[in-house]
């Protein structure tokens, strides 16, 4: 198996805590050519600690002088539609931290220099490649809990500036452009369409409630931010045929319970997870052999993680195969989040105009 030259932008948070450790436990498969960040410091501690053959301080630098195949985006999503189409238009192969980019016109362009240059484009979050999203697609595709008549989605926390483990600056999560839609929602979002298909109509309430906040750890300990961006967002979605689903988006819970993220409710049945094992109830009991809660289901023992997308996206590159994980869901998910603010600002019921091919069969 021949290995792929990769180079790494982006060398914070994300890729020291999730992504870096990925490349290295796919070293059969990958070879780090290159990591850049804007920070020296960064760096070059990057490739010291995971033996990357050099180090830039700027992206096209790197993409002119390393002998690289394709690109990993790690950098805040302020960057990444720039870095993103210089990749492409580099001939390089992307994968992309989310979102892929902040606006659909921008994502189709991506799209668009992906297969004029033939190079596969991946982006995260990896949601699909999750095994338990995988089963509850199965559960529901086999009619398991019936016909899909709403679910409910918790993506509510209290916000980076409050996550103590967070090492890097966590300012531009509040700053125009960000905000809990494109931080957390993106998740919830990427799972329930990959799990349902494509939204049709999507309606909003937002604004900012909290309008200042101060951060509780890291370097950063005590520094004071402007919140800029609506930090309070609930969103209502229609899906095909009468199927609704609800979804919380906030930096605004301070303090939550173990609860789960997803709630899928069908005509026959009822499933729970995300945050909590995979729950299921069914009225089916000559299909399944029983009738009312299985608590709790039993499910793959592969966790996933946030960066699963890495070694999928290497094979789909090996392989010449099309990623799962593909910018046309990613440039939906995005047109959900732009449509919701829109809805939230005029007050009206906004129709999405993309879509996405759903994969019939999810790897195991």
């Amino acid at each position: 198996m021949r290995k792929i030259g990769i180079g790494v932008v982006g060398c914070g948070d994300i890729a020291i805590r999730e992504y870096f450790s990925a490349i290295a436990s796919v070293k059969d498969k990958i070879e780090l050519l290159g990591v850049c960040d804007i920070s020296k410091e960064r760096a070059k501690l990057a490739m010291q600690e995971f033996k990357a053959r050099d180090y830039y301080l700027d992206y096209q630098d790197m993409f002119e002088k390393a002998d690289i195949e394709a690109v990993v985006n790690l950098t805040n999503a302020a960057y990444h539609n720039p870095i993103n189409l210089a990749a492409l238009e580099k001939g390089k192969h992307l994968y992309t931290e989310k979102p892929i980019s902040n606006k659909v016109e921008e994502a189709s362009i991506l799209i668009e220099k992906a297969k004029q240059h033939n190079l596969k484009l991946a982006s995260a979050p990896s949601v699909v490649l999750n095994p338990v999203v995988q089963q509850v697609k199965r559960i529901i595709d086999k009619g398991t809990i019936g016909k899909v008549c709403f679910s409910r989605l918790r993506g509510s926390y209290h916000g980076v500036a409050n996550w103590v483990g967070y090492s890097s600056d966590p300012s531009w999560f509040y700053e125009k452009g960000a905000g809990p839609l494109f931080d957390a929602a993106i998740y919830l979002l990427h799972t329930i369409t990959g799990i349902l298909g494509p939204v049709k109509k999507v309606t909003a309430f937002s604004g900012i409630s909290i309008p200042e906040v101060i951060v509780k750890g890291g370097r950063y300990k005590g520094k004071r931010i402007k919140v800029e961006m609506d930090d309070n967002t609930l969103l209502l979605l229609k899906f095909k045929d009468t199927n609704f689903a609800c979804l919380d988006a906030t930096f605004c819970a301070i303090a939550t319970k173990n609860l789960p993220k997803y709630e899928v409710y069908g005509s026959q049945g009822t499933i729970y997870f995300g945050g909590s094992p995979l729950e299921l109830y069914t009225k089916k009991e000559k299909e399944l052999g029983f009738e009312g809660w299985a608590r709790p289901l039993p499910t793959s023992a592969k966790e996933w993680m946030l960066s699963d997308g890495i070694e999928h996206f290497i094979d789909c590159i090996i392989e010449d195969k099309e990623p799962l994980i593909s910018a046309e869901h990613a440039r939906h998910v995005i047109e959900i989040i732009v449509k919701a603010y829109q809805a939230a600002k005029e007050g009206k019921t906004q129709d999405l105009k993309t879509s996405f091919t759903l994969a019939n069969e999810i790897e195991d």
